[in-house]
């Protein structure tokens, strides 16, 4: 393995402010939004970038949570385009090689470790949306707590900026295990949050938020994965969400009261 140079070595400043970042991060609420976004904030700020994502994905699949810094209103629709639908046929080309990887169990990537240039900028994906976002270099900090399932952020500089060195990655990849927690689940969620939910009911949130699937559920409670959908759903009617994504958030984070069945939008197949 090489030993790296002068200018790959993070230097202990930055070392501290990560660490200052990490201590403030403990003081804010465990999974909620702002305790996201000031970490992205402050890798922003330490490695120098433009957009900040937090984002899940399942398979190959981005589920986007959290998104900010782009120049307009403009860019940051051509990203909700490709998140809502174009995904499916417009693939990212780095998606199926960050898949493999499998984490253990944090990890920060460069573009250039997934696909070489050529993939990358002849592929539809970068000319249909990378370059009308204006977003192209950036870094992917991976957590992965099943091989299925993977939670994480992505850093993003501007179309025609500098790509990111191999010192950065290593600042993001401290950072990032300094910060690991932020992904764990707490071994029981808030009263708050299961006020009201019948004991199957918490049992399977309480693994949804450790990442497992629907089926990985059922196989854990020794249940049929029909079982386990309509548990799923009947929770999406309890907190009145829509998706996978949002039930995660509400609870890991600050939930507002549960809104009645009769009000709840229907569940995402």
């Amino acid at each position: 393995m090489a030993t790296p140079g002068k200018t790959d070595v993070v230097r202990f400043s930055e070392l501290e402010r990560a660490m200052r970042l990490a201590l403030e991060l403990r003081e804010l609420p465990h999974g909620s939004e702002v305790q996201k976004r000031h970490f992205l904030d402050g890798m922003i700020a330490l490695i120098g970038a433009k957009v900040g994502i937090w984002a899940r994905t399942e398979g190959v699949i981005l589920h986007r949570e959290l998104d900010f810094g782009w120049a307009c209103e403009a860019e940051r629709q051509q990203f909700l385009e490709y998140c809502d639908s174009a995904q499916w046929r417009s693939l990212d080309p780095t998606m199926p090689a960050l898949v493999r990887q499998v984490p253990d169990p944090t990890r920060v990537f460069v573009r250039e470790q997934l696909v070489d240039d050529r993939g990358w900028y002849h592929s539809e994906h970068v000319q249909r949306f990378r370059r009308e976002a204006r977003v192209d270099s950036f870094l992917y900090g991976v957590y992965a707590p099943t091989r299925d399932i993977a939670i994480g952020f992505s850093l993003h500089r501007d179309w025609g900026d500098r790509a990111f060195s191999e010192r950065e990655r290593r600042l993001a990849d401290a950072i990032h295990r300094a910060c690991a927690f932020i992904h764990q689940v707490p071994t029981e969620l808030p009263p708050a949050v299961v006020h009201g939910l019948s004991p199957r009911l918490r049992t399977t949130l309480g693994h949804l938020a450790r990442g497992l699937s629907e089926k990985q559920v059922a196989a854990e409670l020794e249940l049929s994965p029909h079982t386990v959908h309509d548990y799923v759903k009947a929770l999406y009617r309890h907190f009145g969400v829509q998706s996978r994504s949002e039930l995660l958030a509400r609870c890991l984070g600050s939930p507002p009261p549960p809104r009645s069945a009769a009000t709840a939008p229907p569940p995402e197949q």
